[in-house]
């Protein structure tokens, strides 16, 4: 079975204080369960303003799901895509982006 997409966006997103774009990458893919990725889920979610992450979250291997806040990376608890759509959101609209 091949990699299915479940989610591809990408769109144009303006800091509500400063006017700053940015841009936002979500991609998701469903695929065979694998001891790389148990969840059988690959993703990538970005928001990049100035050539800078600014967050995102994503799970290659070998690192796993974790998250990036700038320069800064945490490990990030995958429970399900509609929980990493919501989460990575919120993390936009906490930088201070509209969505």
């Amino acid at each position: 079975m091949k990699a299915i997409p479940l989610f591809r966006e990408k769109r144009i997103v303006a800091h509500r204080t400063t006017g700053e774009l940015g841009t936002i990458e979500i991609k998701v893919w469903k695929f065979p369960k694998t001891p790389n990725y148990p969840d059988g889920r690959k993703f990538s979610l970005f928001l990049v303003s100035n050539r800078k992450v600014v967050v995102g979250i994503d799970n290659h291997h070998p690192k796993g799901p974790h998250l990036h806040m700038g320069e800064t990376e945490v490990v990030y608890d995958y429970q399900s895509d509609e929980q990493l759509l919501g989460d990575f959101f919120d993390f936009v609209r906490k930088a201070g982006f509209d969505l």
